[in-house]
């Protein structure tokens, strides 16, 4: 078994109790790894105090040449960072009688710094990094996670040239298609499940009021999981939730909406894989 958190802490301070969710979180959810973007080195470092308890050495930090902060479980795992840019890292992850996987871990550029088609063309980009990556390393087993600062239906991620990611397991389980002559592989986005009132937890990871602007999305799902076809056999249909309690303690206010002062303005999420 294999499971993962993401969470942008929304650049919290040690001082807010951020860290006592963080690793609550991973006792919750039994995590091997963490990934958190916005977050300061003050919370790492009491983060990793938190998780090694009277000196132990069982966390450590990844070092990354991203924005991306990756905490990882030893228990006999070997990660190296294969590939990176400012917004993201590659990590070939080996565990013993496993398979290896390749985890694509994001913070996307911000929709404060650039437009929407910015957004998309470096989602390209980071699709075209992670395929050249996969054949560096031999295989397919990639597991993308992070903040995305897209929707599931943007063309950075719908897009066969950046990550193609579709909304069915069947079509994804069909690996690839052809676009004009070329054959372009598909990622698996689980994440369409949980938008609007279908499910028992929020329609998204991050709410922001439209203030009189025409178009207007009111929750977004900026914070996403995707899985390479390799995976799906490993995949089952609770394999990734949104989190919005930890513990006895809810992250969000009476409508959903990320309780800011309590955590952060994005809900964390939690994906498992059975091998």
């Amino acid at each position: 078994m294999f499971c993962a958190v993401f969470w942008n802490i929304g650049g919290t301070t040690p001082q807010s109790g951020i860290v006592r969710f963080i690793t609550a979180l991973q006792r919750q959810e039994d995590a091997d790894v963490i990934v958190l973007a916005e977050c300061t080195h003050g919370v790492i470092g009491s983060a990793l105090r938190a998780l090694n308890p009277l000196g132990q050495r069982e966390w450590e930090l990844i070092p990354t040449r991203s924005r991306v902060r990756v905490l990882l479980r030893r228990r006999g795992m070997r990660i190296a960072e294969v590939g990176w840019h400012e917004y993201y890292s590659l990590l070939e992850l080996r565990r013993p009688q496993a398979i290896p996987l390749l985890l694509a871990v994001t913070h996307m550029v911000s929709r404060v710094r650039k437009e929407f088609d910015d957004i998309d063309e470096e989602l390209g980009e980071f699709g075209t990094s992670v395929r050249s990556t996969e054949v560096q390393q031999g295989h397919t087993n990639t597991l993308l996670l992070g903040d995305l600062n897209a929707n599931p239906f943007a063309n950075g991620l719908v897009l066969p040239r950046s990550l193609h990611a579709v909304m069915s397991r069947r079509v994804a389980e069909q690996v690839s298609r052809e676009v004009s002559h070329r054959t372009w592989p598909f990622f698996f986005n689980p994440m369409w499940q949980f938008f609007g009132d279908g499910t028992a937890s929020p329609p998204g990871t991050c709410y922001y009021a439209p203030e009189g602007s025409h178009r207007a999305f009111h929750w977004n799902m900026f914070d996403q999981v995707l899985l390479r076809p390799a995976l799906l056999p490993y995949y089952g249909d609770d394999g990734v939730q949104i989190i919005h309690t930890i513990g006895a303690d809810t992250l969000t206010k009476r409508n959903w909406v990320p309780d800011r002062d309590v955590g952060s303005d994005h809900l964390p999420i939690r994906v498992r894989l059975t091998c």
